[in-house]
Order: structure tokens, then C-alpha cells, then sequence
């Protein structure tokens, strides 16, 4: 005689199946009290099954009004035999060590059966999707501070321009002294990139703003004083202003003459304001007074707009002394 085929479906051990899935799976019963959950849902909420079981899920998970309205149409929804997903939703969760913080899920509810068809529970595979949320939010965050930061750069170009055509003599002039600028803004926004967008090292942005003019040795420069962060305002603004004392000093200035030399130092004072001195040395013949221009517009008026701060600038027999004062650095 042969043996009647075997139900290899006898075989199967659902239950460790339904245990070792590597997805979060949790059972309620029609009083949404918990029957089962795997060990990936254990892992995911932080509790053990001894925590679960028999317990209400609202107990266990205790929510806003409003959240637990949500979750109780879906579970409601399931109970009279309708599968239905909750995407994105959200609820509090105890992390041990961590608190209590909010976490997303997207959650997908099954009728759980008896032998006769009626429903007795509600199945839930839940995947969690904080990190994608976050993700997404911070995209958003960025985006918004690229569109106002490239809006403000805009209109800081656009001021360049004006102000630079008031100053020139002709198209020549013009396309030379705009080129500048908008380089050394190029160089003072690369500097605010290797800074996170957040801030600036001061002798980072002495160094760009001298470089084109006293070359990468920088021998008739002396940049003295312990390196100091300043906010993006106050860094774009101050960057400006040193770009047009670098220029004058290529210029007019100390960098004309072999033995011309150039200072820059800085110390911060005991309420905590930065005091900076650009001083050239070295020449003779030195005018009396400065021909204004747009440059002086900056270093003069920009500047101490941008960052709340004092600039003073006097001619000395020998060169220029500037001195500007930045009483928070980290201005915003």
C-alpha cells in the first residue's frame, strides 16, 4: 500500500516564520489588544514580547488624541474586513536612553481570519521611514537657504554693478573693476562652502583677499593674530572690504613699492568685539586725502552695516592705517 501524500504545508513552522521575518509584524485581536509581534517589531519599538501581549496597543503606545484617531480608523477599518496603509504616519516612542521622540511608519493592515471567515484581528506590517522624512525635510531646509542665498547674492551683484558703472570712465574700465569683485566674491562664497555655509575663518579671507595682489609667498605681508570664525554676514561683508584695501594697496599703496610693507592683525578685546588694523608702511609722498569711489563705499558704509562695526581709516606719512572693530563676529 502507498501512504497518502503528505500536506507539506503540515511541515511548515509558520509561526517561526512569522517570528524571523526581518520586517516588523505585530497581531492585535479585535479588542486591538496585542496576540503576537516579531522579533523585528520588538527590535524596532524597543520592548520585549512580555511588554506586549495582552496589552491594549493605546496602552502601550499612548499618543495625542489626534494621532491615535488616525491609527483607530485604520485598525477600524481593517476590523470590518478592508485592507488599507497608513503612509508616513507618525507616533511617540520610548527609546530607552534616548527618550521620547516621534518616529514615521508606513503601516499596512490585514483582516486576520478564523476558520468561518469572521474577522478576529488585524495584521500590521509596519516600515519605518523616519530617516527618509528627515532626509526629505532637510532637502527642503537646503533648497529654501539656496534660493535666498543665491537671491541675496544676486542683488549684491546687481549693486556691484551699478555702483561700479558710477565709478567707471568707460566700458574697459567698468568690465575691470566688476571682474574683480565678483572674483573675489567667487573666492569669499568658496571659502563659505569649505565652511558649511555658516561661517568663515578671518585669516582665511585675508589670505584670499591678498593673494592676487601679493602673490602666494605674501613677502611684504605679515598677517598676525589667533585664527577667529565670523558669521556668513559678517565674513562676506568684511571679505568685500578687504578685497578693496588689497586692491588700493596694489595700486597706490604699500604693494607699489619694494619697500612697502603690509600689516594685518587682529586682537579681540574683553567684551568679546574683534579689532582688526590694516596697516601699510613704507612709502613716501602719501596725499593728504582719498579720492572716494565705490570701494570706500564699501569699506565705510558696508561694512559697518553689515556687521554692526566702526571702520576708521587715517593716512599716516608713511602708508594707511585701518582699523575696523566687529563687536560680535558671529553676527547673524
Amino acid at each position: 500500500m502507498t501512504s497518502p501524500p503528505t500536506d507539506r504545508r503540515v511541515m511548515i513552522d509558520f509561526e517561526a516564520i512569522f517570528v524571523s521575518m526581518p520586517t516588523p509584524f505585530m497581531m492585535l485581536d479585535a479588542d486591538l489588544r496585542f496576540i503576537a509581534a516579531n522579533l523585528a517589531y520588538l527590535a524596532m519599538t524597543s520592548r520585549r514580547e512580555a511588554d506586549l501581549i495582552g496589552r491594549h496597543v493605546f496602552d502601550v503606545f499612548p499618543d495625542t488624541p489626534a494621532r491615535e484617531a488616525v491609527i483607530q480608523r485604520a485598525f477600524a477599518l481593517a476590523l470590518a474586513g478592508t485592507e488599507n496603509t497608513a503612509e508616513r504616519f507618525v507616533f511617540a516612542i520610548d527609546r530607552p536612553g534616548a527618550g521620547r521622540m516621534d518616529v514615521y511608519w508606513d503601516v499596512h493592515h490585514v483582516p486576520v481570519r478564523d476558520s468561518a471567515g469572521v474577522v478576529v484581528g488585524v495584521l500590521q506590517h509596519g516600515q519605518d521611514v523616519t530617516e527618509k522624512v528627515e532626509a526629505e525635510r532637510m532637502r527642503d531646509v537646503i533648497s529654501q537657504e539656496y534660493d535666498h542665498r543665491v537671491r541675496n547674492m544676486m542683488t549684491r551683484i546687481s549693486a556691484i554693478a551699478r555702483h561700479t558703472a558710477r565709478q567707471s570712465y568707460d566700458t574697459e574700465m567698468f568690465l575691470a573693476d566688476f571682474d574683480r569683485r565678483i572674483v573675489s566674491m567667487a573666492r569669499t562664497h568658496a571659502l563659505l562652502i569649505e565652511g558649511g555655509w555658516d561661517s568663515l575663518r578671518l585669516r582665511g579671507l585675508v589670505e584670499s583677499a591678498l593673494q592676487p595682489h601679493a602673490g602666494d609667498d605674501l613677502l611684504q605681508v605679515f598677517i598676525e593674530g589667533e585664527d577667529q570664525t565670523l558669521s556668513s554676514r559678517v565674513g562676506q561683508a568684511l571679505g568685500m572690504a578687504l578685497h578693496e584695501l588689497a586692491t588700493n594697496a596694489a595700486k597706490y599703496g604699500t604693494l607699489t613699492h619694494d619697500k612697502g610693507q603690509l600689516t594685518v592683525g587682529w586682537t579681540v578685546n574683553p567684551d568679546g568685539s574683534l579689532r582688526i588694523e590694516w596697516r601699510e608702511t613704507g612709502l613716501t609722498d602719501v596725499p593728504v586725502a582719498m579720492t572716494p569711489g565705490f570701494g570706500t563705499t564699501i569699506i565705510d558704509r558696508i561694512l559697518p552695516m553689515e556687521s554692526g562695526g566702526t571702520v576708521e581709516r587715517t593716512l599716516t606719512p608713511t602708508g594707511l592705517l585701518c582699523t575696523i572693530v566687529l563687536p560680535d563676529p558671529l553676527r547673524v
